[in-house]
């Protein structure tokens, strides 16, 4: 039975519910749920007949240290358009946990606006208050709160510093490459076929691919990039990254995955932190802060690998006109008389075209001597020494493990089916919403305009599917389970360096200095051995 009778002349009260639940409120009991209120609200709405039911507006995951949520500033909209002129919440803490924006708004801003402010289990209702008593009851009230607030603040940047020193994972989603654990959700696991992906892309990288280069080869092969394959996992991902409607790989995502040591087993977590539990603004930590923690989940790119990626990507990572990759010798010819870097100059003669390594200082200022070397000669004589070394001071066992490190977890056919499979998977997904687009279409779900919207969608997103699906058969079949690292492969096996590519470049050699009467010197990646 209703508690309120209206009258000829009762006001009837437009009123709206607003229903708040933060993460760290999220262990109460179901009355305090957002389904919890929301039923409360209901019941009150029903018990009173001058309030006229308006809906009810929802903050989920929002904390009440501060008023900036959406669904609050949607309320206030309703509000200031004059669909709104009461406010009914479960409690002030509902509300609001900041003691002096709660108290502005219930004191005097919702008072000025002619807004009716009720808090149900407060006892509370701006229309039939006690003002002297309200002035001390209410006020404390909103001070507990914020209290409480503070406090569960506290509480949780302990817990969550205390789980990154044990190496605990307390990111809300797994970086691209890994998942986890279903046991554990503090502990990642690797995901089997995006971590294929990262190692392709690291691979792609000591071959002296640019960065844009891979991101294009990656979308060109229908790889979906991290948004997109954790939204197909089924994953509720979002980014700050993304600037487009439909996300694709682009040189700056994969950048962050070829500098993160995530891959190396490396957990860098407490990087950026917040003022307090009021400023949500992120602020960077300084890095001997940061929570280091090593060998915590399995490694899915080994350390060599890793640093040499560090050391290639430190170097000049322009490609020459027309080019796809890298030099073979890019970042890491220096002169040896003045230590200015040497420069590519391509000599025309006779009808061929010949490249010589030549001091940058000179060509640009005449400060050093005019030296140079072709670079098929740079390269005989390298290549010379380096099977000098290898046999004097690596030996064969010890060039096989770092051959050994560097090979592919998975050979490329593996890649390719796994590949092909996802791409499968993903035509079926779009031709099952093409069917139930037609359905929807049916049962009058959709009207006509965007049925055909919807479906050229659809239909673009089934065919590009499709033709990636046919590029990589094609693939499987050219591929025949050769493995890409060749001479990795060859060294594995023979324990000879069969010729050397820009992943050995990268990984065997720091830097070269070139001098005055064709003399080089060599400073290899092992040089504290020698």
């Amino acid at each position: 039975m209703k508690q309120t009778h209206c009258g000829a002349n009762t006001r009837i009260w437009r009123a709206c519910g607003y229903v708040r639940l933060s993460r760290e409120d999220g262990s109460q009991e179901e009355s305090g749920s957002i389904a919890g209120q929301k039923a409360l609200i209901h019941d009150y709405f029903r018990l009173h007949d001058d309030l006229s039911d308006c809906g009810i507006i929802a903050d989920d995951g929002y904390s009440g240290s501060c008023f900036d949520r959406p669904g609050f500033l949607e309320l206030l909209a309703e509000v200031r358009a004059g669909t709104v002129d009461c406010i009914v919440v479960k409690d002030l803490s509902r509300f609001g946990r900041n003691y002096l924006e709660a108290g502005e708004y219930i004191e005097k801003i919702f008072p000025l606006l002619g807004v009716r402010f009720i808090a149900i289990q407060d006892n509370y209702d701006s229309e039939n208050s006690n003002p002297s008593f309200d002035r001390l009851i209410i006020p404390f009230k909103n001070l507990i709160n914020e209290l409480y607030c503070r406090d569960s603040s506290i509480k949780i940047r302990s817990q969550l510093a205390a789980k990154r020193r044990r190496g605990e994972f307390t990111g809300a989603f797994a970086v691209y490459g890994y998942q986890k654990d279903p046991v554990q959700k503090n502990h990642l696991i690797a995901d089997r076929f995006a971590a294929d992906v990262v190692r392709d892309i690291f691979h792609w990288k000591l071959e002296g691919i640019s960065s844009a280069d891979i991101a294009d080869r990656l979308n060109a092969d229908g790889i979906l990039p991290p948004m997109d394959y954790k939204k197909s996992q089924g994953i509720r991902f979002a980014t700050p990254f993304r600037k487009n409607v439909y996300s694709s790989w682009s040189a700056a995502a994969i950048l962050r995955i070829l500098k993160n040591p995530v891959y190396t087993g490396v957990l860098e977590q407490g990087k950026y932190t917040t003022p307090s539990y009021k400023v949500k603004k992120r602020i960077c930590v300084p890095r001997e802060e940061w929570s280091v923690t090593a060998g915590v989940h399995e490694a899915i790119i080994d350390p060599l690998v890793f640093a040499s990626v560090q050391k290639a990507l430190a170097m000049d990572t322009r490609t020459s006109p027309g080019a796809r990759a890298l030099e073979l010798f890019s970042g890491m010819v220096y002169c040896g008389e003045c230590g200015a870097a040497m420069i590519r100059k391509t000599v025309p003669s006779g009808g061929k075209k010949y490249v010589y390594y030549i001091c940058a200082a000179h060509k640009n200022y005449k400060t050093c001597s005019a030296h140079s070397m072709r670079d098929t000669v740079l390269q005989e004589l390298v290549f010379s020494d380096l099977q000098t070394q290898i046999c004097a001071v690596i030996g064969t066992r010890k060039l096989q493990q770092l051959a050994e490190t560097a090979l592919a977890y998975h050979t490329e056919n593996q890649k390719l089916q796994e590949r092909l499979q996802k791409k499968k998977e993903e035509t079926e997904r779009y031709l099952r919403l093409l069917h139930s687009l037609y359905e929807s279409l049916q049962d009058d779900m959709i009207d006509t305009d965007e049925y055909q919207k919807m479906k050229k969608r659809y239909s673009i997103c089934y065919t590009q599917a499709m033709e990636q699906a046919e590029k990589l058969e094609q693939q499987l079949e050219q591929k025949n389970a050769v493995n890409k690292s060749g001479w990795l492969q060859q060294l594995k096996a023979s324990g000879r360096l069969p010729a050397l590519d820009r992943i050995g470049a990268v990984t065997l050699i720091e830097r070269i200095f070139l001098f005055a009467g064709k003399r080089i010197e060599i400073i290899y990646s092992w040089k504290d051995a020698l």
